[in-house]
């Protein structure tokens, strides 16, 4: 059986026990038409998003998830990481230096010349031209024109996830609590001290100075000062936390491992809200305070237009 628990096996070395699925109130399942793993959500508005994952599925929505429908990718490869800036424009990154750019919505995905073969998991645009995406094997790679070329940085490590705000100003993280910054475009890339050994699978920052990491063991960290200093917590109870998204500086989600979900609203207290499910939940996008989307293992998608409550 194909699922999401056999990839982040492969990569993360985490076991995860699925059972059957029942679902909660304030997160309602949407039928994805796939079992495949999805591993990566990305949302611009309360109606358009898409959902990346194993086996080069992609699927897009244009009615907030009442329907699914299966868009062609061209590659069988896992893709891990999806942006959209907006409508039109986006992003996925996967295995192998995969790299697929649309400007259609996604009616036609093209293939991008990373220049490497290792695996790619995380992908951050602040527009349609500026962008990053991370991966294996001390991989980062900075665009400025749209993807038409990838230029690898040096930062020294294993990275999962990274999130970038404006042309300057990134962060990256990634294997045994690596943590890195960037405030001159990916020119250089400083080592933050995160005090763990925990890994870090993602990364969200709402500006400059405001971010979060979650990660292994239920892992989050916090930073307000663009990450100068880091305060942690393991709110996520010993499930590996996977994915992470901000609709500002105070309210955000993190899902997880036998289909935990994590919220705040003030930034540093964290609230588990009944997912429904055991099923891990990888990708988690938000657009505003009450509308958001989780995908995860076999084909799952689960919905909220409360903020999870």
């Amino acid at each position: 059986m194909k699922t999401v628990l056999s990839v982040l096996v492969l990569f993360f070395g985490i076991t995860v026990i699925r059972t059957s699925l029942s679902f909660a109130d304030g997160w309602t399942p949407q039928f994805s038409g796939t079992t495949a793993p999805l591993l990566g959500v990305s949302f611009v508005d309360a109606n358009t998003g898409w959902a990346v994952g194993g086996g080069g599925t992609i699927l897009a929505t244009t009615d907030g998830g009442d329907t699914w429908a299966p868009q062609e990718s061209g590659t069988t490869n896992n893709l891990w990481g999806v942006c959209f800036v907006d409508a039109n424009t986006g992003w996925t990154v996967g295995e192998f230096g995969t790299i697929l750019h649309t400007s259609d919505g996604g009616d036609t995905w093209t293939s991008q010349d990373s220049g490497m073969t290792n695996h790619l998991f995380g992908v951050s645009f602040v527009d349609g031209n500026i962008g990053t995406a991370v991966g294996g094997s001390d991989t980062i790679l900075r665009t400025e024109d749209n993807g038409a070329t990838w230029t690898p940085q040096f930062a020294g490590g294993y990275f999962w996830g990274v999130s970038i705000v404006d042309a300057n100003t990134g962060t990256a993280v990634g294997i045994s609590g690596r943590i890195v910054r960037t405030t001159d475009g990916g020119g250089t890339w400083t080592p933050q001290s995160s005090g763990q050994e925990a890994n870090f699978y993602s990364v969200s920052f709402v500006d400059a100075d405001t971010g979060w990491t979650v990660g292994e063991v239920g892992i989050v960290g916090r930073t307000t000062d663009g990450g100068a200093n880091w305060s942690f917590g393991y709110p996520g109870r010993g499930n590996n936390l996977f994915g992470l998204s901000f609709a500002d500086a105070h309210i955000g989600t993190a899902v997880g491992e036998l289909g935990t979900i994590l919220r705040t609203t003030n930034g540093f207290t964290w609230t588990n809200q009944s997912s429904g499910t055991s099923a891990s939940l990888v990708g988690v996008s938000f657009v505003d305070a009450n509308n958001g989307w989780a995908v995860g293992d076999t084909g799952t998608i689960l919905h909220t237009t409360t903020g999870g409550e």
